[in-house]
């Protein structure tokens, strides 16, 4: 019996053609009198489906927001629970963003929206620059 050899199997793997043979191209001079032929049928372009890429397209009703991360202190949560549980036995599907998208749409300009801003730069934990116009304190 004889010795199993790794060299002389990859030899023999290497010598073997692939099995993803391609097709030799015709020569540049049958393809134009293909074309000529006026009983070739021309081919419809090409789709995705026979390109094998597919595009991701939104439905033409619905726009889409985008992605938002907040840092909510513990009072802004309670408010947002609260207006949740005021708005659930009203509509079927509540959760963070749509109560506040509605709170948002249901606010208006003035005194209240100043005061509450106010409020809110008290309690915000980012670093402010030295100098700042805005500050009122």
């Amino acid at each position: 019996m004889k010795k199993h050899s790794k060299t002389e199997d990859l030899l023999k793997v290497l010598g073997r053609q692939s099995p993803y043979v391609t097709t030799p191209v015709p020569k540049p001079e049958v393809r134009a009198q293909h074309r000529a032929t006026p009983e070739a049928k021309s081919r419809p372009p090409r789709t995705e489906k026979d390109t094998g890429e597919r595009r991701r397209t939104l439905p033409t009703g619905r726009v889409r927001g985008k992605a938002i991360q907040f840092y909510l202190h513990a009072p802004d949560e309670k408010l947002i629970r609260e207006l949740a549980v005021w708005l659930a036995p009203h509509r079927k599907r509540i959760n963070d963003s749509l109560v506040i998208k509605a709170a948002l749409r249901a606010t208006k300009t003035g005194p209240e929206l100043l005061a509450a801003y106010d409020a809110a730069v008290k309690v915000d934990g980012r670093t402010r620059r030295k100098g700042s116009t805005h500050d009122t304190a």
